[in-house]
């Protein structure tokens, strides 16, 4: 079962220019957690998402995950 997805944020910059912004979702129907803000890089999350719901992480770990995608 896929608890993880990714999330979508548009942003524009000082000069105007529109920025797309992923996070990552965890939904399990109980309990909700959003981290909005990860990157600008779809490719990269959507593989870290993916090992996410492959690996079944827990919920607890997903602060680290992310942190250690961040200090790639």
């Amino acid at each position: 079962m896929k608890h993880y997805s990714i999330t979508v944020t548009e942003l524009y910059d000082n000069e105007l220019k529109q920025l797309t912004i992923y996070g990552i979702e965890y939904s399990n129907g109980e309990r909700k957690l959003v981290i909005t803000d990860i990157t600008e890089d779809y490719k990269r999350l959507k593989r870290l998402v993916d090992l996410c719901n492959e690996l079944e992480l827990e919920v607890s770990q997903l602060n680290d995950v992310v942190e250690d995608f961040l200090s790639e």
